[in-house]
């Protein structure tokens, strides 16, 4: 008997549904995935299931009751717990702290001891370790993510919502953390995932209910499927081949780093002598486990960061010490890996997002007055060349925080890449987009080689990488390991590289890296 059911669930916003009559069970002891592209309503579902947002027709029925959730802790008293996909945490309390928050165990005082061993209990007992007394803000994202998971498992759920739980985790992390999903499984936890990754959908689920334009496509057996099926079921239409390099040959250099280092203190480095070349009409990958300087790199290109040491060309002129602006200006543009920190102004809407860069500028400024019928005109056609998904009627005013993530992405795209880009930093440009999304975005990439534009691809994404790269450099240690051509480029090679395994003197690194 399924522990969950919802039951012809529908919701729109501003007359736009965003479910429609959807079906959804789940099991007890089951690991159910939730599939469908960005805007194809999961989040939404699971908000209503979660008590976020309430239906506007359907059923819940929950252990064979029906109910309606007001709020999150109606849900949570229930037994229903939702780890988002951005974590709910206090960072400057300690984990044990960000644990209890709200809970009132024996009257006015918290049994804090009796709290104590319950969380270490289950910290053992699943494989959550972390340290209760740490600092949450000390903690590495995957460390964060386990306190997000205890905060449930401790309010006693019995069904757990995991909204793109690995986008931000390693591939060390990933396999830990499905580890610990298989115990909660063994255990009877019923268990809903959100993700957009065919890999783990048919490692980590026993079923699979895909959604397509907020309308439920189907639920299959995951044993009884595979990912072709899954994402034509997703997209309504089979996927493109990437077209990879497509044997063009690079042109002159546009961008040159020489010697280029960032000092965190006199002893550690976060970027150390980088040399790295990038030539006209060329994708040149950056691979590497996350924090080894690949964040810093794109930024001391883009000029968030300053340049203390070495020196940084772009078609002949040195850059260094200009600001984002100027280097916007001259065709340079930098795609953040964090869309909310850095990308996006959520609270304005879609139209004032995309003027953020040239607001100053004609045809947007005339006199220090905003031109809001070209900025209107500008994106309404951005909207439509990028097929942007707004609410309804809305369209160019939508808040941006009410869009999709991968909705989100292509505000931040069509901002950034311009007629004059001449050279594209994208970093980590496809992370948390489902399928057709990452198609978009990787199909924009190649247009921009065929147009003779420079790309810097950021991606922990290794596919990702060696289908779209002409040559790929692998970053270690704040160093830039090696760099093979894209035809040379294995997995078994890269991952050396990742490793620090070189075979190569540092002074003959630099010397060979262009």
């Amino acid at each position: 008997m399924a522990i969950l059911e919802m039951k012809h669930i529908s919701k729109a916003f501003a007359g736009v549904y965003a479910n429609e009559a959807v079906d959804l069970s789940v099991e007890k002891g089951e690991i159910h995935a939730l599939l469908g592209e960005n805007g194809a309503g999961k989040t939404t579902l699971m908000n209503i299931l979660f008590g976020i947002y309430q239906a506007d027709e359907g059923e819940i029925l929950w252990k064979g009751q029906s109910v309606r959730f007001e709020s999150p802790g109606a849900a949570i008293a229930q037994g229903i717990g939702m780890v988002h996909q951005h974590f709910s945490l206090v960072k400057k309390m300690t984990v044990m702290d960000n644990i209890i928050l709200g809970l009132e165990a024996g009257g006015l005082f918290l049994n804090r001891t009796a709290a104590r061993e319950k969380i270490l209990d289950l910290a053992a007992r699943y494989g959550l370790e972390v340290d209760p007394d740490a600092a949450v803000y000390s903690l590495s994202v995957g460390q964060q993510q386990r306190v997000e998971i205890l905060k449930a498992l401790y309010r006693d759920v019995e069904l757990l919502i995991l909204d793109e739980p690995t986008g931000v985790l390693t591939p060390g992390e990933t396999e830990h953390f499905f580890g610990v999903l298989r115990r909660l499984k063994e255990e009877g936890y019923a268990i809903i995932i959100i993700t957009h990754r065919m890999s783990e959908i048919m490692s980590i689920s026993d079923r699979v209910t895909i959604l397509r334009d907020g309308k439920r496509v189907g639920s299959l057996v995951t044993a009884h499927t595979n990912p072709e099926e899954l994402s034509q079921a997703m997209i309504g239409r089979e996927l493109k081949e990437s077209a990879g390099s497509g044997g063009r040959e690079p042109g002159e250099e546009r961008l040159v780093l020489s010697h280029v280092s960032i000092h965190r203190n006199k002893k550690a480095s976060l970027l150390s002598d980088v040399c790295l070349t990038v030539r006209e009409g060329e994708i040149l990958g950056i691979a590497g486990v996350d924090g080894n300087g690949q964040k810093e790199l794109a930024e001391i290109i883009a000029g968030v960061r300053k340049l203390r040491e070495g020196s940084i060309t772009f078609e002949g002129r040195e850059i260094g010490r200009l600001s984002v602006q100027k280097r916007f200006a001259m065709g340079i543009s930098y795609i953040s890996d964090d869309r909310h920190a850095d990308g996006l102004v959520l609270p304005m809407t879609v139209g004032d997002n995309l003027i953020l860069r040239e607001y100053r500028q004609q045809p947007f400024s005339r006199f220090r007055v905003l031109n809001r019928r070209a900025a209107a005109e500008a994106a309404n056609r951005a909207i439509s060349d990028y097929r942007i998904k707004t609410s309804g009627r809305s369209g160019k005013d939508t808040q941006v925080r009410l869009m999709s993530g991968g909705n989100q992405q292509k505000v931040i795209l069509s901002r950034e890449i311009t007629d004059r880009s001449r050279l594209i930093i994208a970093s980590q440009p496809t992370r948390g987009l489902d399928i057709g999304a990452t198609e978009f975005v990787r199909e924009l990439l190649i247009r921009q080689r065929e147009l003779g534009k420079s790309v810097i691809l950021i991606s922990a994404d290794l596919e990702e990488i060696l289908s779209l790269s002409d040559r790929v450099a692998v970053m270690f240690g704040g160093r830039i390991a090696g760099i093979l051509p894209g035809s040379e480029a294995t997995p078994h090679k890269i991952g050396l590289l990742m490793g620090g395994i070189t075979g190569k003197e540092d002074d003959a690194l630099c010397e060979n890296n262009s």
